[in-house]
């Protein structure tokens, strides 16, 4: 079955959008069945449609379904079309001829075409395809067919209503391959998954959860799922779910890897970009259920970093004071052992990174490299292989082929790799991305997604109190540990990256953060890998309270005074014990608390604070405490260590370090170091797992708490790991900002005050602002001194922090305008600001200002006297305005100069904003309407009709006629505007449509022209010495800018994929063409029930440009009841093809005629045409010879010779010199003689293609004169043919039938009729008892029809309903159609085959029927083989005799069932009237007169005559059986009666012996 799929939609974004989905089925081949009569039914989404019935197996549809969408393409690209195809005359359970089912999604991303897809041809019986799609089943014929959804989507549901409790998503791509992805040969495979656990994920059911929290931050673990996927190529057993035998689970998890122990560790640099937060703010790191701190089920771990309040960065955002003592969290977890899989995963993606950047290394270097694994020896052994090949290539003589066959050789085997590198290397699958950037966004390459990793997702939250705020997700098997080496870890393992923290598509948060994963067994190495040191502490928080002037810990309220930092929970210091195999390293001290070294308040730059500790001693003695124990850098007195408050007015408040006057409440932070108890074989931090939950000793003395399950037994606080840094390393950033490029203004404004707001880490920094300006340059640097990274200063280098640039308006900053994350340096070398910013240079900027079209105003008032305002590079240029906009819409003066100074990179040159104004009373001027535009650098054969023009330029020879070649058009498969090489028709001047004013639309809505602006734009640079003349100016010389009269001819010649506007997917179309207030066509001269009209019409309107510049042409569907509904309209501007150099308003043609179909149709001559371009150009006039044979033109001779090597071999060729100034004008590359195809819109779907229209427009200015004849564009008619068939006979036909005699028999008659012609179906009589497969018929079938002998098709026009109010013309190939079938009286006849001959390509008959075959016989000759039937035209032979194969199909095969003796006649109408012929064998029974057949005897109805019957069918075949057995039979009655007789005979002898014997009795009777 073949059709094709249209998504046509206006955006393919994140909104909800209008969408069209249109399906349109075209024909079948080779159906399965016998005499079937299919239809097709196609379901996209919910609605149903239904072709029309059609006969035979090849049947031709030809029909559109639409249906419109209004949903996000999330949810579009999930819509699914199921096409089915079904037997009409089958029982519904056998009816199903095969399905096919996709969705629109895998259309829309179609790689060949964005929004078509071809489906794959029905598979014929016995066809094989690679492998079935597992997300839907494809079937036809009980064959699979090739995937073409490639998204599996499974969910967790629960409850009656089928909640959603997470989802997930299986690729086809991804689980499968075509193979062949080599030169060598890669075998594929079907798709198959696991059984491996798919974890799933959904909306996160938080308790905590408020308002206020983000509705995408719903990307939680919600489970696994153990799952297996398989695909087989065998039917289906019809069974759509089975439940699992309990052993086949038990046999799968045996087959499971070894579940493990792994260790989950995160060093967390730093926090920035954070917003101003009333709460505690910290940081979640899990990975499945294990570290959330939300599920209650997993045992306590440390996967929170420490709560803490962001501080201002004295710029815009909050960071979070970390500084030397960096928090580190560890989370341990158990899963399944999948090492092998990730090692080889993660060894192909380190291979794919190197053959990307390494593919340009010279040869000495990769000879000189070491290979390091037996993979990198491997591939080092193949480059080398083709680098010697090139390299000596190079060094000797030119290879045999050339260089030209060497070189793409090379480029081939060189795209291989990259292919499989990248296929290898894959698309980034870090979820929460965002355009630069985005939540979750890392700075390295992305990775390959690996569908059986089993092991969920590594995912960081930022919390804020109870809230999860926003979330970055990590896939697992980019940070795990493999002990095989580097080139087995995961591409993150172990490396400080840049993460973004988002939800609603706006980032919360910039985290700097390195992260393992590995198996808790190998990680011992762990403290060395990374870059401090590691620190585990017990924390607790002293609380104090000012009471009448003292500072007390006692009587709290509502506080304890031991609590963690939130002041919730008491911690004791002699409650907390460490937790089981841990000692204590060292008394409780005090941990000044340097967070809070700046103030919220003070918005200072520098973060650091200096303590020193004094010590002092006598001559001789040793070191002691001085008097003064702690002064700061300048000596005075700070504060002790064990004194190290921090203060608040009351609890629940910020803390600040100094003292103030009214503080209530103060605290201090008591820290107390751990260490194992003894030295383990795994890193330290994977053992603290479940240290809340341990039993806590009861010191002597005190009794245990009371309550049921300890209820009052103190809470064990989770230990807090710190990386602690020696010191910092200090770096300097120096960021240069020059400009900004087409900024989009918020809400209503129509310009902006930007300022840019630049992130590095914990600091930020902001330009100045620029007033009123969408194209801002500040040209500024802002410098960043001594930056404080932690770290080694190397890995700083290898994975600096990201710089964040952010665009505001000044006024608002309700959201950014713009913004950038690009690293602060390349290529290890800083940048400086002489080698950034662009050369300026002085340039003149030349402004076309041609006039305004179709201006509309904001207001009631009309528009007055609009004027022009254009702003380039800080200047502004204004027009006059325009006195009178409705009698002239051109300004007055049309030609300014600028001079500006720009940048010399065309990249940083800013756009132009053109800015349209009107001028009112009392001085106001109203904005009208905004654009923003680019700057312009610098034989003697028939002539057949025009149809036969157009369908040699189609490519279609069959419809042409013959040596149309010469004089062909040409078909622009898009608007003539559309043409490169016309650039658009605006090298006069553009159009430039005016937008409302204002900032960026709501969703769903488009920006509506309120106008447009012609003009042009030229740009090129002046000389900087004075001295030096300025270039010529460009527009010089101009055409008088008045209105003026033209006759305009619209020629429409069909249209096609228009959109359905019937129930039945058909719509009847007519035209109407509008030019200003004159409208034509009319409404009853429609192409009924089709969406490919061939209209073939044209009008003729005068017009005044450019008053009435704008041409509309309407396609309307034809209603019974107006209004007609529009389909689709185009629009042309005539202005630009009036004033085009290209001369596009008349095409020229190839030749010049001066009479015919092509005569010449322009007003000027051609000679006369080249003398007009050549005045308009500014070019000398052509000067040509007296024969006409040559001329001079542009400094260049030009002969006729040149172009036509003879005579001119068309008909009318004219003269001379018009024929070689045709030649000339072609030569300039002007419009030729075209057809365009111009697409249809609907402005109630905007932006949806509703069909295409070929057409094309000539415009003729009055002042030129008369213009010559229109062209004829008349749609060919048909012409009537009448068919005749004649049936002699048959042979070798199917025997169905069994006689009483046992003899297989059938009935034979033949039926007949045109494809497509239904009801003229014709039968013969039947020839009864055929034992032989032989009939004779002699029967005549007549059949009439009207055939266009140009497109070689049949016209079928035809009511499809008998209350259908019009025909429906139907084209078809001519084809006759003959069924031969055995007669039953009593159950339906059967089928014996089918016999289909398509009359322009008849296959040659055989003359003797044992000649008859499917198949080509083998030549006598064996050098020759088996040839091809060759075939014949019945159009032009006109008659045909002979024999012809009748095929049944069986077992998905063709067979011969039989043959036929036919005789084919093809007659004309008016040859059909003078030679009259019956059908059958009725009168007149002439040309040839049929005889009756000569059948044999016992060829009759047996219910006729039944005892004729048994002497045909008993006594003429068994006749000396019937004799024999009657000769017996009569015997036996002997025998029998002998039998019966014999005893009583000799019964009565034995008696009596002398009974009945008298001898003398007769002697006595004598005398």
């Amino acid at each position: 079955m073949w059709g094709h799929v249209d998504v046509g939609t206006r955006t393919w974004g994140h909104r909800d959008t209008g969408t069209q989905v249109r399906v349109r089925v075209i024909e079948g081949h080779q159906l399965q069945g016998n005499d079937i009569k299919p239809v097709v039914t196609v379901l996209i989404g919910e609605h149903r449609f239904r072709t029309r019935i059609r006969a035979g197996n090849n049947p031709y549809y030809n029909e559109v379904f639409s249906q419109h969408f209004h949903q996000t393409p999330i949810q579009l690209a999930a819509v699914p079309i199921h096409i089915q195809v079904l037997n009409s005359r089958a029982v519904r359970a056998e009816a199903t001829i095969g399905t096919f089912k996709l969705d629109v999604g895998t259309i829309y991303n179609a790689p060949e075409e964005p929004t078509r897809s071809h489906l794959p041809s029905v598979l014929p019986a016995g066809g094989k395809r690679g492998f079935v799609a597992a997300a839907v089943r494809a079937s036809f014929a009980g064959k699979t067919l090739p995937p073409v959804c490639d998204a599996i989507e499974l969910a967790i549901v629960s409850g009656s209503h089928a909640k959603v409790l997470g989802t997930a998503t299986l690729h086809l791509s991804q689980i499968s391959s075509a193979g062949a992805e080599l030169q060598g040969g890669v075998s594929g495979f079907l798709p198959c998954f696991g059984p491996s656990f798919l974890p799933f994920y959904g909306p996160r059911l938080d308790p905590a959860r408020t308002p206020s929290t983000p509705s995408d931050t719903g990307v939680a673990y919600r489970g696994r799922v153990l799952l297996e996927l398989s695909t087989h190529t065998r039917s289906p057993d019809g069974r759509q779910q089975d439940t699992i035998a309990s052993e086949d689970v038990t046999r799968v998890q045996r087959l499971l890897p070894r579940r493990r122990r792994f260790g989950l560790c995160g060093v967390f640099y730093s926090a920035t970009m954070l917003a101003p937060a009333p709460e505690l703010l910290r940081f979640e790191l899990s990975i499945g259920n294990y570290g959330d701190t939300g599920d209650p089920t997993c045992r306590p771990a440390a996967s929170t970093t420490p709560h803490g309040h962001p501080l201002f960065d004295g710029n815009r955002y909050h960071y979070l004071p970390w500084y030397d003592a960096k928090p580190v969290v560890a989370v341990t977890s158990i899963w399944e052992d999948a090492g092998h899989r990730w090692d080889a995963a993660n060894l192909l993606q380190n291979m794919a990174q190197r053959l990307v950047s390494t593919h340009g290394v010279a040869l000495p270097v990769l000879e000189a490299q070491i290979p390091k694994t037996p993979l990198d020896a491997e591939l080092r052994a193949a480059r080398l292989h083709l680098l010697r090949l090139m390299a000596a290539a190079a060094t000797t003589s030119p290879p045999h082929g050339g260089w030209a066959a060497l070189l793409p050789q090379a480029e081939a085997w060189l795209g291989r790799v990259a292919a499989l590198a990248a296929e290898v290397r894959g698309r980034p699958r870090i979820r929460g991305l965002s355009p630069v950037p985005g939540p979750g966004a890392l700075s390295s390459a992305p990775s390959r997604p690996q569908p059986q990793a089993g092991v969920p997702d590594v995912l960081l939250w930022l919390l804020s109190g109870p809230r999860r705020v926003a979330c970055a997700r990590v896939p697992a098997h980019c940070l795990v540990f493999s002990p095989r080496g580097r080139a087995a870890c995961g591409r993150l393992c172990g490396r400080t990256q840049t993460l973004f923290l988002g939800a609603s598509g706006h980032i919360h948060a910039q985290l700097r953060v390195r992260l393992w994963l590995g198996r808790v067994a190998e990680s011992r190495d762990l403290p060395q890998c990374l870059e401090g040191t590691l620190h585990i502490y017990a924390e607790t928080y002293e609380n104090q309270t000012k009471l009448l002037g003292k500072w007390s810990g006692r009587g709290l309220p509502g506080r304890p005074g031991f609590s963690d930092i939130t002041g919730k929970a008491g911690l004791p210091c002699h409650r907390i014990r460490p937790p089981k195999g841990w000692r204590w390293d060292g008394p409780w001290a005090v941990e000044p608390q340097r967070r809070l070294l700046l103030d919220a308040e003070a918005n200072l730059g520098e973060v650091l604070e200096e303590v020193y500790e004094n010590e002092s001693r006598q001559p001789g003695g040793d070191w002691g405490p001085a008097a003064v124990a702690n002064t700061d850098a300048h000596s005075p007195e700070a504060p002790a260590p064990d004194e190290a408050w921090e203060y608040a007015t009351l609890w629940g408040c910020r803390f600040h370090l100094r003292p103030r006057a009214g503080d209530l409440c103060r605290r201090r932070c008591w820290h107390r170091r751990m260490v194992p108890s003894q030295p383990p074989s795994v890193a330290p931090l994977f053992l603290l797992e479940g240290s809340p939950g341990t039993e806590a000793a009861v010191p002597e003395g005190e009794q245990p708490a009371s309550g049921a399950g300890g209820r009052g037994r103190p809470q064990q606080p989770m230990p807090l790991i710190l990386c602690t840094f020696q010191r910092p390393s200090y770096f300097q950033l120096r960021c240069y900002l020059f400009q900004a490029l087409e900024l989009a203004p918020h809400g209503t404004k129509t310009t902006a005050d930007p300022i840019a707001h630049v992130s590095f880490v914990h600091v930020s920094q902001s330009t100045r602002v620029l007033a009123r300006t969408l194209d801002p340059r500040w040209d500024q640097a802002l410098l960043f001194h001594r930056v404080l990274l932690y770290g080694d200063p190397r890995g700083v280098r290898d994975e600096p922090p990201a710089v964040v640039v952010e665009v505001f308006d000044k006024e608002g900053e309700e959201g950014a305008l713009a913004q950038l994350s690009t690293p602060p340096w390349r290529d290890g070398t800083f940048s400086v600001p002489l080698g950034i910013r662009p050369l300026l240079r002085l340039v003149a900027l030349e402004v076309l200002a041609w006039g305004l079209r179709g201006l509309r105003g904001r207001s009631p008032l009309p528009v007055r006297a609009p004027s022009l305002e254009v702003q380039c590079g800080g200047q502004v240029l204004r027009t006059p305005p325009i006195a009178d906009l409705a009698a002239n819409p051109n300004f007055p003066i049309n030609a300014f100069l600028l001079p500006l100074h720009l940048p010399a990179e065309e990249e940083y040159v800013p756009p132009l904003r053109l800015r349209v104004l009107d001028t009112q009373g009392f001085g106001y001027r109203p904005e009208l309407g905004q654009a923003c535009a680019a700057e312009r650098e610098e034989e003697d054969e028939d002539e057949g009709d025009w149809w036969s023009k157009f369908y040699a330029a189609m490519g279609d020879t069959a419809k042409s006629h013959r040596g149309t070649h010469r004089d062909s058009l040409k078909v622009y498969s898009c608007e003539l505007e559309a043409v490169p090489e016309f650039e658009g028709l605006q090298d006069f001047c553009q159009t430039f449509p005016l937008y409302q004013p204002g900032g960026p639309l709501g969703a769903g809505e488009d920006p509506v022209p309120v106008g447009e602006f012609k003009g042009l734009f030229c740009l090129y640079p002046l000389p900087e010495d004075p001295g030096v003349p300025p270039p010529p100016r460009h527009f010089q010389e101009l055409p008088p800018s008045q209105p003026q009269q033209c006759l305009v001819r619209v020629y429409v010649v069909r249209a096609f994929d228009l959109s359905p506007r019937d129930r039945n997917g058909l719509c009847d179309p007519y035209v109407r063409v509008s030019l200003g207030t004159k409208t034509l066509g009319q409404r009853d001269q429609y192409v009924p029930n089709t969406v490919e009209p061939v209209f073939g019409r044209m009008f003729e309107v005068t017009a005044t440009i450019p008053l009435d510049k704008d041409l509309r042409v309407s396609l309307l569907d034809y209603d019974l009841l107006p209004p007609d509904q529009e389909i689709g309209s185009t629009t042309i501007d005539l202005e630009n093809r009036l004033l085009s150099r290209f001369r596009a308003h008349c095409g020229l043609p190839r030749l010049y005629r001066t009479a015919g179909p092509g005569r010449w149709r322009d007003q000027l001559s051609p000679s006369r045409a080249l003398e007009h371009f050549a005045r308009t150009q500014g070019l000398p006039a052509p000067e040509f010879s007296a024969d006409g044979t040559a001329v001079t033109f542009g400094c260049s001779t030009f002969l006729l010779s040149h172009f036509e090597s003879g005579p001119p071999a068309h008909r009318h060729p004219g003269a001379p010199r018009e024929r070689l100034a045709l030649h000339v004008l072609r030569a300039c590359h002007l419009v030729p003689e075209h057809l365009e195809t111009r697409t249809l819109y609907n402005s109630t779907q905007p932006g949806l293609e509703q069909g295409k229209v070929q057409m094309w427009v000539d415009v003729f200015p009055a002042s030129l004169g008369p213009p010559g004849p229109p062209v004829d564009i008349t749609p060919r008619k048909p012409q009537r043919y009448e068919l005749r068939c004649v049936v002699w006979n048959t042979r070798d036909v199917d025997l169905r039938d069994t006689n009483v005699a046992g003899q297989r028999m059938s009935d034979i008659y033949v039926t007949g009729w045109l494809d497509g012609l239904e009801e003229q179906r014709q039968r013969t009589d039947v020839h009864y008892r055929s034992l032989q497969g032989d009939g004779s018929f002699n029967w005549r079938f007549v059949f009439p029809f009207e055939y266009l002998v140009a497109e070689r098709l049949c016209v079928l026009p035809r009511k499809e309903h008998f209350w259908s109010l019009d025909e429906t013309v139907q084209k078809l190939p001519p084809k006759l159609i003959l069924q031969v079938w055995d007669n039953d009286m009593f159950t339906a006849d059967d089928f014996l085959g089918v016999l289909e001959l398509e009359l322009s390509r008849l296959p040659q008959p055989a003359r003797r029927p044992q000649d008859c075959a499917l198949t080509p016989r083998p030549s006598r000759w064996p050098w020759r083989g088996a040839r091809a039937p060759p075939h014949l035209s019945l159009f032009r032979q006109k008659r045909v005799k002979g024999w012809w194969p009748c095929t049944v199909q069986e077992g998905g095969k063709r067979r011969l069932s039989g043959k036929l003796e036919l005789s084919l006649e093809l007659l004309k109408a008016k040859e059909a009237e003078e030679r009259p012929a019956g059908k059958g064998r009725e009168e007149p029974n002439m040309y040839p007169a049929l005889q009756p057949p000569l059948r044999p005897e016992g060829s009759f109805l047996w219910l006729q005559a039944p005892l004729r019957s048994l002497r045909y069918g008993l006594w003429r075949r068994h006749r000396c059986r019937i004799v024999l057995g009657l000769a017996l039979l009569l015997l036996l009655a002997l025998i029998l009666t002998f039998i019966y007789a014999a005893p009583g005979y000799l019964a009565m002898k034995l008696v009596n012996p002398l009974q009945g014997w008298h001898p003398f009795s007769a002697a006595a009777s004598k005398p």
